[in-house]
């Protein structure tokens, strides 16, 4: 700043306070040069923006910016007036004079809006909903705060600002996840990963550290896992490590929440080791669960260690962390007296707080954990209370796994009290909700997640190492062409040194070319890996489908059966459920087995009959004797098998014993050497002597006929001591059944 532009703020202020003294006078500022004017007001902003950044500051930052406001309102200057505002808006939030930091920004909003300034508009929008929500939902609630977000979104929009349009969702997302609306939350963090990718945004570290934290408190472990590594993943990519400490804790709970403690600890100790900023909230937060880790370890020793080598706490809202680990310390080591004091040390220390505690989820926490202390104590009366109280708090707020073991402890303390419907009640819920959370394909999900990530890191570091090579490589070429030129009288030295040197160049070029090809054999075998599992995935869900297909059909043939008169029309409807149901099983079968193309004729023909059974109303007077070996089939001989068998044990049901006398239906299936063998045989009335199968049009033995023919197979049927019908068919691989096809 020069001497003139100091000489002229130093006149302007005595000039303005002598107005406020005097109001008779009146300094006429026009007579000052514009330029120089708008020049001063700047000068003046500059001057109180240095100040508003100082903790102890903020009387001088108000000075200059008030100056500079009735500068420009004197000179009518709008814009340095808003500019103005906008600084004392800033000031105000900081002095936490909210009313009056609301009313400036607003004004500030509104000259934007006035002056059809869209950018400056949705910025100072967003800035007004992160001020807003820095102070915790203590000014407005976090439901009005995402309105002024949505106006802003609505401006970036129309602007087409995707990643602008991003930073206002991901805001939006966080409003909704302190206020437990997490299905809102998850869908704007959806949408604002959407519209970073479409602009090739890197740092998406933030987004996935946000739906992390969703799908852990809904209780998706599997989910929140993988956004927790692709949260480091992406931060390392892009080397933004300023909350890597944050992100290595929270993949560290991950696999604590499912029960791997080893690497639970491993990423703790990762978080432990980064160098804490000034306020040390967070590195007290992962000592005490890490030290939790170790007494599940049954590393005692060391996690008293742990917590008695924590610096002397920076601030209060540090103690509840510290109180709760010693708890847990002490209660291990066996003083139960000392962890009682630690445990309600930190119950008082949150109630007497719990105005300015950020996020609920904690004081539920510690509801459930000094909970769970007393009823280990079996002081279950105290327990009670406190467990309860750790369920009070909304939906959204605390993690479904806290709420799982809540309602254990719960029951184990009506049990104890003898409330056992109570307890039954809790039981039940806890069961309902540690189903929610862990199968096992989530678990082998889990599994494949760490594997794919252990997978990266491996690539990297190999990857690593190689380039390291590259360049030993390229430093010992170096030292070779400096020794030849060192030698370069040797002629024939130099010429030796040359033909070396070259079929080394070669060597390595060829050694280079073998492990690229054996990276990319590595890599597609990788692929055909992955293309596989889909093929299956997809391939069940193909059987599925196809199973709940003819399972509709099914159940629209039995609706249309009760509106039938007709006998002859009811039977073929109900012939063709039973038809439907053999094929149907089939495919229900197969995706739900591990292999996806075959099928176990024991269990299948089982089923089959059992169904045949309870749907043809069958009396006690028949029984079955099965003789069914273990025979995997392909779907293309398992389906017309199943459809042969519902033919023929149908017909035997039917005709076989009409006085209802006893009887006995057998059914046999066994491999020959090269074939297939099926009988099913009845001790019943048998055929008449005039049936002739070759000649018969019925839809049952032309079913029967066709469907034998489809298997390469041979088909007879006879009198003997009541009806026996034979097939016997070729064993084919999949490769003929494919060939056959194709």
């Amino acid at each position: 700043m020069n001497v003139k532009k100091v000489v002229l703020i130093f006149f302007l202020i005595v000039a303005c306070k002598k107005q406020q003294q005097e109001t008779s006078k009146n300094v006429d500022l026009k007579k000052f040069d514009t330029g120089l004017l708008e020049s001063t007001i700047d000068s003046l902003l500059n001057i109180g923006s240095g100040y508003l950044n100082k903790s102890e500051s903020a009387d001088s930052a108000f000075y200059y910016f008030e100056k500079s406001l009735k500068l420009s309102q004197s000179s009518n200057n709008k814009y340095l007036e808003n500019k103005s505002l906008h600084y004392l808006a800033k000031l105000a939030f900081k002095e936490n004079d909210y009313p009056k930091g609301i009313e400036n920004y607003t004004r500030v909003i509104n000259y934007f809006n006035k002056t059809n300034d869209q950018w400056s508009e949705a910025n100072t929008l967003m800035e007004l909903g992160n001020a807003l929500f820095l102070k915790e939902n203590k000014i407005k609630s976090y439901e009005e705060i995402n309105e002024i977000f949505n106006k802003s979104l609505s401006i970036y929009s129309k602007l087409d600002s995707k990643k602008n349009q991003a930073d206002v969702l991901n805001h939006m997302a966080h409003c909704y996840l302190n206020d437990g609306k997490l299905i809102l939350a998850n869908n704007k963090l959806l949408e604002a990963l959407a519209l970073y990718k479409s602009v090739n945004y890197r740092n998406l570290h933030h987004t996935y550290h946000l739906l992390q934290l969703v799908q852990n408190i809904q209780g998706n472990l599997e989910k929140s896992l993988y956004y927790s590594l692709e949260c480091v993943k992406s931060m390392e990519s892009t080397k933004d490590t300023l909350n890597a400490q944050l992100y290595y804790h929270f993949v560290g709970e991950n696999y604590s929440a499912i029960g791997n403690h080893e690497k639970s600890l491993e990423w703790y100790h990762k978080a432990i080791k980064i160098k804490s900023p000034e306020d040390r909230t967070l590195l007290y937060h992962i000592i005490n669960i890490a030290s939790k880790e170790l007494l599940i370890l049954n590393r005692k020793q060391e996690a008293l260690d742990l917590i008695l080598s924590v610096a002397p706490l920076d601030a209060s809202s540090n103690q509840p962390t510290i109180e709760e680990a010693k708890g847990y310390v002490y209660d291990a080591v066996g003083n139960k007296k000392l962890a009682e004091k630690h445990f309600a040390n930190m119950i008082a220390l949150y109630q007497k707080d719990s105005e300015n505690t950020p996020v609920p989820r904690h004081v539920s926490l510690a509801y459930l954990k000094i909970g769970t202390f007393y009823v280990e104590q079996e002081y279950y009366t105290k327990a009670k209370v406190l467990l309860l109280k750790s369920l009070e708090f909304p939906a959204g707020t605390s993690s479904v796994s806290n709420k799982v073991k809540a309602n254990l402890m719960l029951f184990k303390t009506d049990s104890a009290l003898g409330n056992y419907k109570s307890a039954i009640k809790y039981y039940q819920r806890y069961k309902e909700l540690n189903d929610s959370i862990f199968n096992e394909t989530k678990s082998r999900q889990i599994e494949e997640l760490q594997i794919q990530y252990e997978t990266v890191k491996k690539e990297h570091d190999i990857q690593s190492l190689k380039n390291e090579n590259l360049i030993q490589n390229s430093k010992l070429a170096k030292t070779t062409i400096l020794k030849n030129f060192v030698f370069g009288g040797l002629i024939l030295f130099f010429i030796v040194s040359l033909l070396l040197y070259r079929s080394y160049n070669s060597k390595q070029r060829t050694n280079r070319l073998l492990v690229s090809q054996k990276g990319e054999i590595a890599q597609q075998n990788t692929s055909l890996q992955e293309l596989l599992k889909e093929k299956e995935w997809l391939l069940k869900e193909i059987h599925h489908r196809v199973k709940n297909n003819l399972q509709i059909v099914m159940s629209l043939l039995n609706t249309q059966s009760n509106y039938i008169k007709n006998p002859e029309a009811f039977s073929a409807i109900k012939n063709s459920q039973h038809r439907l149901f053999a094929i149907s099983l089939i495919h229900q079968k197969l995706y739900k087995t591990e292999n996806a193309t075959l099928i176990d004729m024991n269990s299948y023909i089982k089923d089959l009959i059992g169904y045949l059974k309870d749907s043809l109303d069958m009396n006690s007077n028949i029984d079955f004797k099965l003789e069914i070996e273990h025979i995997m089939l392909q779907e293309n001989q398992s389906i017309p098998v199943g459809l042969i068998l519902n033919e023929a044990i149908t017909n035997a049901i039917k005709y076989a014993f009409p006085n209802q006398e006893k009887g006995m239906i057998t059914v046999i299936m066994k491999k020959q050497i090269n074939n297939y063998f099926i009988s099913i045989k009845d001790n019943g009335v048998g055929i008449p002597d005039s049936f002739s199968w070759h000649t018969s049009s019925s839809l049952g033995m032309t079913l029967i006929k066709g469907l034998t023919n489809q298997l390469d197979g041979d088909f007879k049927i006879k009198n003997k001591e009541g009806t026996l019908i034979e097939i016997v068919f070729v064993n084919k691989t999949f490769s003929d059944i494919y060939t056959q096809n194709f």
